[in-house]
């Protein structure tokens, strides 16, 4: 299916002078718009900003970066919003980025790069590409890491669906586009502020219970639906949404682990111990590669007076390597907080010297932007 492009029949590129459209969606969004917009210069050769109803100043601010400023009426749908901004593009390839997101300059020239290598002769891109989304709250030393598709063709058939948690790879897949992942980096950090995100998940929650009631979700809607309601803290409706989730998926889909380790969470959360060590262990121990599975197991054990189990579990939070999580997670916070636990465990135990020192020897390596890994854990114990 991937051949339409080649012939070009549908092919909607206006200006093959150009190589690159940055294509967003804003609404106030006067605190970091200007700061995205600055991240990409050099790089794009057109901005499309789509407006949803600001009135802090925002298409003013997109204006003076040089932006071509659209408005389009807010509906509840961010995909109908999305697909407006990439229908005034006019360059071969596609960029979206968000308002509280930057594009690293460390990697301006690694996406130049990418760009000319996968543009054919006849201008006509035919590959997506993930890039590395990085949610985090202290400038990117640390955060959530995920693989999304935020690069790919200007072409009309490849457009966003869902009204909310958008995506673009359902219509990429049926065009048979391949999309392969790229470690170029994009810094998000709109869900930093604990208000923020309320308010961001309170109008989620909103669109995904209307999508549910209207019979048009799927396993992703009740993944989201579950993450929404775990945010605003209603922990039973989200361990009922991610086992909708589960019973929905298909066989194999990510979204059955990523919603068994939330139901762990969500277990934790309201003090189900029991349940939380029996669900963990229940694949002979396949949930625990996933850190926040052998986080919660620890503290589940700890809490249920199971020191030597506790302390495994949480000594197995720091072998886990680096990488990209399903669903995604904060792994050094992850790491702080089981050390945290094993600090704990050893007051409890009556070692608060051993306690305190193995907190600052955290806290030490941690602000050098060493790792908290099982060989510092086992250097600690040789001491």
């Amino acid at each position: 299916m991937a051949a339409s492009l080649s012939r070009g029949v549908r092919w909607r590129v206006t200006d093959f002078t150009m190589l690159l459209s940055l294509c967003m969606i804003v609404r106030n969004e006067r605190r970091h718009l200007e700061r995205c917009l600055r991240s990409v210069r050099g790089v794009v050769d057109e901005l499309v900003v789509v407006d949803t109803g600001s009135d802090d100043g925002s298409q003013e601010i997109a204006r003076r970066a040089g932006a071509r400023s659209f408005e389009f009426p807010w509906v509840n749908d961010f995909a109908r919003a999305r697909n407006h901004a990439l229908e005034q593009a006019r360059a071969p390839w596609i960029l979206v980025l968000d308002a509280d997101e930057q594009l690293l300059e460390r990697d301006h020239a690694a996406l130049m790069s990418l760009l000319r290598a996968h543009t054919p002769k006849d201008g006509v891109p035919r590959t997506a590409f993930n890039l590395l989304v990085n949610n985090s709250s202290d400038g990117g030393r640390t955060g959530m890491l995920a693989h999304i598709v935020r690069l790919f063709p200007n072409h009309p058939d490849i457009r966003y669906e869902w009204p909310v948690h958008e995506q673009i790879a359902t219509s990429l897949l049926r065009l048979g586009i391949p999309i392969k992942d790229t470690r170029i980096e994009i810094l998000h950090d709109g869900y930093a502020e604990a208000a923020r995100n309320q308010a961001k998940q309170q109008r989620n929650l909103a669109i995904l219970q209307k999508q549910v009631a209207g019979g048009g979700a799927f396993a992703l809607t009740h993944f989201l639906l579950g993450g929404a309601r775990l945010d605003l803290g209603d922990f039973s409706g989200a361990m009922a949404a991610y086992q909708e989730c589960i019973r929905s998926a298909t066989p194999g889909d990510q979204l059955i682990q990523g919603a068994q380790v939330r139901i762990a969470n969500c277990l934790y959360a309201m003090g189900r111990f029991l349940e939380v060590c029996a669900w963990v262990q229940a694949d002979g121990g396949v949930r625990r590669a996933h850190p926040e599975q052998s986080l919660v197991l620890g503290n589940s054990m700890k809490a249920l007076g199971n020191i030597s189990g506790a302390r495994e579990a949480l000594c197995g939070v720091l072998a886990v390597q680096d990488g990209v999580f399903m669903p995604p997670c904060n792994l050094m916070t992850v790491k702080v907080e089981a050390v945290l636990g094993l600090a704990t465990l050893l007051k409890e135990q009556g070692d608060e010297k051993a306690a305190v020192q193995l907190m600052r020897a955290a806290v030490a390596r941690s602000a050098s932007g060493q790792p908290l890994d099982s060989a510092w854990w086992v250097s600690l114990q040789g001491r």
